[in-house]
């Protein structure tokens, strides 16, 4: 499966949690059974799209779309000027 097929699928994904979530407040706003559900809306939306959640849909998707740019150099451990030269004195 190629990578945009992967992003599309979960920005698919996210958007079909939010949908639900809304539809689950529609259902039960004024039922007298909102109780029974408690946050789970709630919860549903911090799967789909919470930015705070690192396991979120919506931050996969960002990172698989932002994995594929030119990162910058404090995210590349490796390639630290640290790890440029030799720093040891020969001799």
């Amino acid at each position: 499966m190629l990578m945009d097929d992967r992003i599309a699928k979960l920005d698919k994904a996210e958007k079909l949690l939010n949908e639900a979530a809304d539809l689950m407040d529609e259902a039960l706003r004024m039922s007298g059974m909102e109780h029974r559900s408690g946050n789970d809306s709630e919860t549903v939306r911090r799967i789909a799209s919470n930015r705070d959640y690192q396991g979120s849909l919506h931050n996969i998707s960002q990172d698989m779309k932002y994995r594929d740019e030119e990162q910058p150099i404090w995210t590349q451990p490796l390639t630290s000027p640290k790890h440029q030269f030799d720093l040891v004195k020969k001799g």
